[in-house]
């Protein structure tokens, strides 16, 4: 049994990013003595040309795409993915004659739907470092069979990996290592996965599940030092918020310290759990920079959106992240349920007096199945019960609709740092693509200032 593992992942903004799942499932099938290929189209300039090269030299039975994305989720220049991975889909289908397979977290949050519109063989939901390895062993035993399943969506239960120390970690001998550095600036590491909080749009509990599974400090720095191998020293920390649980985020932390290892990486946070104690440590570790999921800064929109944190929690993170001298960003979404062009002055103002390195804020929420904020759009009508989502539908308060985005391009030309993806505002394919030739790592956020020199050059 031969597999070809798939990466039509092509987005190239904000960055290129490494396909870590794919790279798991790489480790999975090597594991389980699975030969493979891996096929990565992100820095591919002719698609079918290195799809059919891929099919052809190695003739694999199985073919796996990971869908990262459906689309880019911004407002209102939003970028659907799906016609691309179509045409990859038919161009697979032109050159061999292997089983088509989909899975990956984008596939995860609208199965169904995106598998009728791929026309692909077979969907697996749950991780794939289970779920596909079953698949095959299957076929292998000549126990798949269109006529035996009710649905070409197949789900193993449970289909989550209780204890991650038992999988090994991302295999990355095939992929580009140097292309993702240069072109990203970064590679990337998980520490965990699942997502215990409550925000109303989030995915994060879909496709990871509500349980929080860690895996173990020692193991992430033992993969850290294979990434250094590879000629990659700067990592984003993929975790939904890698500061909780508190204790873990520390162990990692210290584990990083204890072996010195010269890695630089940045992260996604919660605010509601940042202590100069932990801001010590991640920078004695090498941490550079924290993107906060605050969302709003008014009481209200914060209780609407579903967060665990106060306005004062923003207050008190941002103070300890500027007098550490840590890069910090706020990722902010206006336009939620029950947001007024007041709700949002005020958001605005208080994110403004925190005085953050940069900004990063949607406009309208990207509306998926299955979470809280899709159930309050049908309630009022924005969606119907059939909705399938491919399309992307955004949720935009009523209150704010015909005026913010005026009120959003007034506001940005006063504040540089402040980057806004669905207008293209502050980022851009000739931005990204000029600080990267500076050599500069990590989230372009960290960057903003250095990025006003190159801004209509």
């Amino acid at each position: 049994m031969k597999v070809l593992l798939v990466s039509p992942n092509v987005e190239s903004l904000p960055d290129p990013v490494f396909p870590i799942g794919l790279a798991y499932i790489a480790a999975a099938l090597k594991r389980n003595r699975i030969r493979y290929r891996v096929l990565d189209l992100c820095f591919v300039s002719d698609y079918e040309t290195a799809i059919e090269t891929a099919v052809s030299t190695f003739t694999p039975d199985v073919i796996a795409l990971s869908l990262r994305n459906v689309d880019n989720v911004s407002y209102p220049k939003y970028v659907s993915y799906l016609a691309f991975y179509r045409q990859v889909v038919a161009t697979i289908r032109k050159y061999s004659r292997g089983i088509i397979v989909i899975g990956g977290s984008g596939f995860a949050l609208l199965p169904a739907a995106i598998l009728n519109y791929l026309k692909a063989d077979y969907g697996i939901l749950g991780e794939g470092e289970f779920s596909l390895i079953k698949f095959i062993d299957e076929l292998k035993q000549n126990r798949v069979s269109k006529a035996k399943l009710k649905s070409p969506v197949i789900n193993y239960h449970p289909g989550i990996i209780a204890n991650l120390d038992t999988i090994p970690y991302p295999d990355r001998t095939e992929f580009d290592n140097a292309a993702y550095l240069k072109q990203g600036g970064m590679g990337n590491i998980q520490t965990k996965r699942g997502c215990p909080f409550k925000c109303i749009y989030c995915t994060y509990p879909v496709i990871e599940g509500k349980k929080v599974r860690l895996r173990s400090p020692q193991l992430i720095c033992d993969e850290i030092e294979v990434i250094l191998d590879c000629g990659v020293n700067n990592l984003f920390v993929v975790d939904n918020e890698f500061n909780y649980p508190m204790e873990h985020a520390q162990a990692v932390c210290r584990e990083i310290i204890k072996r010195k290892l010269p890695i630089k990486w940045s992260c996604y946070a919660n605010p509601g759990f940042v202590t100069p104690k932990l801001i010590d440590v991640m920078l004695a570790a090498g941490c550079t920079g924290l993107e906060l999921g605050s969302d709003a800064a008014n009481a209200t929109m914060l209780e609407n959106m579903g967060k665990n944190f106060t306005v004062n929690d923003l207050e008190r993170a941002s103070d300890i992240c500027r007098q550490s001298g840590i890069n910090f960003c706020h990722s902010l979404l206006l336009g939620g349920p029950g947001e007024t062009m007041e709700t949002v002055n005020q958001t605005l103002e208080a994110i403004l007096k925190m005085n953050p390195t940069a900004a990063i804020c949607m406009i309208g929420i990207r509306i998926f199945p299955k979470t809280k904020l899709a159930i309050k759009a049908q309630e009022e009508g924005m969606i119907g019960p059939d909705e399938d989502f491919l399309k992307p539908v955004f949720y935009l308060s009523p209150a704010v609709k015909n005026e913010i985005l005026p009120f959003i391009k007034t506001f940005s030309k006063k504040n540089p740092t402040w980057i806004f993806p669905g207008l293209n505002i502050n980022i851009n394919a000739k931005l990204q693509k000029k600080l990267r030739r500076f050599g500069l790592k990590g989230p372009l956020w960290e960057h903003m200032q250095i990025g006003q020199r190159f801004r209509g050059s």
